[in-house]
């Protein structure tokens, strides 16, 4: 406020430079505070002029009579200043509407569609359509009647960013995480990698939650009744019968060939993000050949493990049938009722040999084999892929390329795991 007495508002580089100088110390503060006054001093609705070669030789009266006496004589004016260069009394009318409806509460993206159809319901926007239905307009009648929406939608978005997220990557990452993994840009590699860490820790906290909860056992009648006889039957002190739980393994095949391995990523990190709560898990990946992964990822960074992964076993043509006999071949001896097994993969073995009899094999000898396909149901019947040959000996063939797919997919390895 000090900064606003002495240097006042007219000059609107001074006055960043000046509240520049005060408020932010930091590099990193000074990133935000450009971001932050950019934000608040274009916040106002219509700032962008009508464009005057949509309307040509028109002038101001004849564009005025195409809406009738029924128009809000507010709306009414507030236009008729717009076309002569005014916009003032529009911004201001939509700056009311916003106050009214509290537009600075807003907390999330799905909100913004709200809030504008509210700003628009309050400035009466269908007697604006009406009135036009009723009339002869020109083609700059259509161009008004969208650009006061289009204007109040970008104001909208302004307080979006104001609130909520500055910079708009929030509000992108968002859209990013509901669409297909494989198709996220390399710059938010980083921040899905952190949605799937949170996504992991709590997955992590529910679980262990729910061991608290769980009885500790099934209730021993002959000891109760043995510890309690002191009381005349009175049962004071119960007794559980602790059941001996058998810990299993979790066995996970990636496929990390290009099509397949950004969800590869994902999944191999979802895993190991819940190895606390889960069986041991030992993870493979393969292109051709398989290999296992799973003391990479004991040693090194996730990242760096994903990465080393990715780099050893993502070379060459997929073949499915030649991963499956070298998992047989390292694991085979291992694998009994208390084995899970996930194949993630989009089961294109380019014509080679499936190995079919192999996958039944080893899915016979476990307790459960899931299939995680990036591909939608549509395209398991095209091309190279030999989905229909494996599903009949999964648990459950899942389509798996979002977020919440595998979030789905984590909540069910957990409940049937233990």
């Amino acid at each position: 406020m000090v900064v606003l007495n002495t240097v006042g508002i007219e000059d609107p580089i001074l006055l960043k430079d000046s509240l520049r100088l005060v408020l932010a110390k930091t590099v990193e503060e000074k990133r935000k505070f450009e971001i932050a006054f950019d934000s608040f001093f274009s916040q106002f609705a219509f700032e962008a002029p009508l464009k005057r070669s949509m309307y040509g030789q028109l002038d101001r009266d004849s564009i005025m009579q195409a809406f009738d006496e029924g128009l809000p004589p507010r709306l009414h004016a507030a236009i008729d200043a717009a076309i002569q260069g005014n916009r003032t009394l529009l911004s201001k009318m939509v700056q009311e509407a916003a106050q009214q409806i509290r537009v600075s509460d807003i907390s999330s993206l799905r909100e913004k569609s709200t809030y504008a159809l509210q700003i628009k319901e309050l400035l009466e926007l269908q007697r604006l359509d009406d009135s036009l239905e009723q009339a002869e307009v020109t083609p700059f009648h259509q161009y008004l009647r969208q650009y006061i929406r289009n204007e109040i939608n970008s104001y909208i978005e302004n307080q979006y960013k104001l609130h909520v997220d500055p910079t708009g990557k929030k509000s992108f990452l968002q859209a990013t995480l509901k669409g297909n993994l494989a198709s996220i840009p390399n710059d938010y590699l980083t921040d899905v990698r952190k949605v799937v860490e949170k996504l992991g820790e709590r997955l992590v906290k529910e679980r262990k939650r729910q061991r608290r909860t769980n009885h500790v056992g099934v209730l021993d009648i002959k000891k109760t009744m043995r510890k309690n006889m002191a009381f005349d039957g009175a049962i004071f002190d119960l007794s559980w019968r602790k059941q001996k739980k058998e810990v299993g393994t979790v066995y996970v095949l990636c496929d990390v060939s290009q099509s397949v391995a950004r969800v590869a990523r994902f999944l191999l990190l979802l895993l190991f993000e819940l190895v606390q709560v889960l069986p041991k898990v030992r993870a493979f990946a393969f292109s051709s050949v398989l290999g296992e992964v799973t003391e990479v990822f004991q040693t090194k960074s996730t990242d760096a493990a994903i990465e080393d992964a990715l780099f050893t076993w993502g070379k060459g043509n997929t073949d499915y049938g030649r991963a499956f006999h070298d998992f047989r071949d390292l694991c085979g001896s291992e694998i009994n009722r208390r084995s899970t097994i996930v194949v993630l993969g989009d089961a294109r073995s380019n014509f080679y040999d499936p190995g079919t009899e192999v996958l039944r094999e080893i899915s016979t000898r476990s307790k459960q084999l899931y299939w995680l396909n990036p591909e939608t149901q549509d395209q398991w019947l095209e091309g190279d892929s030999e989905m229909q040959k494996f599903a009949p000996f999964c648990r459950d063939v899942r389509i798996c390329n979002r977020i919440t797919h595998l979030e789905r997919f984590a909540e069910e390895l957990l409940r049937v795991s233990r």
